[in-house]
């Protein structure tokens, strides 16, 4: 890092950045590649047909998806117990904030039946909205 223009020169001085990686051309980029270390470091698979969907198997069984796209993860678990294992990691190597039960995501609607196990998504809002 060079200097700025006027700035005396004196080398018990640093430079305070004041950009951060946000709004850079590379910081999504920077973003997967350190999630994805991570993941892959903590068990996760990630899944051959799309890059953004890891999977955590425990004995051959799916405990855990998780979808991320830019810096927001959706986590869809086989029990609320075992949803609790990655966020203590998370917040271990990752800032991270839980917005608790998602009804919305990417302009999706998510509809459970947890009765019945059913999930289902809907792009219905979307669809009107191109409809008029």
């Amino acid at each position: 890092m060079e200097q700025p223009e006027g700035l005396i020169e004196d080398k018990s001085k640093v430079c305070l950045l004041k950009k951060s990686l946000y709004g850079l051309k590379q910081s999504p980029r920077q973003w997967y590649a350190r999630f994805d270390e991570f993941l892959l470091k903590n068990a996760f698979v990630r899944s051959e047909y799309d890059d953004c969907v890891y999977i955590l198997k425990r004995e051959e069984k799916v405990i855990l998806y998780l979808l991320q796209y830019v810096d927001v993860i959706l986590m869809a678990y086989s029990s609320k117990e075992e949803s609790n294992m990655p966020k203590k990691n998370f917040n271990g190597e990752l800032e991270m904030k839980d917005l608790g039960v998602a009804n919305r995501i990417l302009g999706m609607d998510i509809m459970r039946n947890r009765d019945k196990g059913e999930l289902f998504l809907s792009q219905y809002n979307y669809l009107k909205k191109v409809a008029e």
